[in-house]
C-alpha cells in the first residue's frame, strides 16, 4: 500500500529526531491520507487524499 497522495503526489518526509543531548537520529514523516470519495467526471470517485487537499476541496 504506497503513501502518497493521489490527488496532489505528496509522499514521506524526511528529518531529523533531535534528542536532549542534541543528537541527530535520521527519521520519515509520513503523509496523513485519508480515503475519502471526490466526484470526478460527475461520478463518485474513492481516492487516498492527504487532508491538506480534503480541506481544498470543501473549501472550493
Amino acid at each position: 500500500m504506497s503513501r502518497v497522495c493521489e490527488v496532489c503526489g505528496r509522499g514521506r518526509g524526511t528529518g531529523h529526531q533531535v534528542s536532549f543531548s542534541n543528537k541527530k537520529m535520521n527519521r520519515t514523516y509520513e503523509v496523513n491520507l485519508q480515503e475519502t470519495t471526490i466526484e470526478v467526471d460527475g461520478k463518485p470517485k474513492k481516492v487516498k487524499a492527504c487532508t491538506r487537499c480534503i480541506k481544498k476541496a470543501k473549501k472550493a
